[in-house]
């Protein structure tokens, strides 16, 4: 399955001029098939910077050596990475110096009520605090209203996502 979904994503996104998030777990880089067809299609169709993968946070890395390995080599053509939902699973600032990655994905349960949430206040400021010492962009899931868009905007994430600005909707 992900194999059919990297190839159509780069057919689909090859005459486009818009920058596409393919999410990926550590099974999915670890996975010698997908791991050879991910740099084959890059190197094909030479949209890596168009193509940012995102690393499903939500189970441990054992294999880091692979995985930087990875990481090293979509880099190599521009692609970028990002730790999506940040702030649940395994989270840690360590995995996030190991990996070098490009962006942080702030996790939906961080930022859903951080309008009204002190607590999903801070550490959220904590998570931005670190990412703009280590130069990584940091995005916001999740923002379904102006209120929470304003506070994350005010807060420094440099990015954000959700139905605020848009609902999923089917590609022209």
């Amino acid at each position: 399955l992900t194999k059919i979904i990297i190839e159509k994503t780069f057919e689909i996104f090859k005459n486009k001029e818009a920058q596409v998030s393919i999410n990926l777990s550590v099974h999915d880089i670890l996975n010698e098939d997908v791991y050879s067809t991910i740099i084959e299609k890059l190197n094909e169709y030479k949209l890596g910077d168009k193509i940012v993968f995102e690393l499903i946070e939500s189970e441990g890395i054992e294999n880091y050596e692979e995985v930087i390995e990875f990481i090293t080599e979509v880099k190599k053509t521009g692609a970028k990475i990002s730790i999506d939902d940040f702030g649940t699973g395994y989270s840690n600032f360590e995995y996030i110096m190991k990996l070098k990655v490009d962006y942080i994905k702030i996790d939906a349960s961080m930022i859903k009520d951080i309008d009204k949430n002190l607590n999903s206040q801070m550490v959220t400021e904590t998570i931005i605090d670190f990412a703009k010492k280590m130069n990584i962009k940091t995005i916001a899931e999740f923002v379904h209203s102006e209120t929470v868009f304003i506070v994350v905007k005010n807060m420094g994430i440099d990015y954000a996502q959700g139905y605020y600005f848009g609902k999923p909707q089917k590609l022209n």
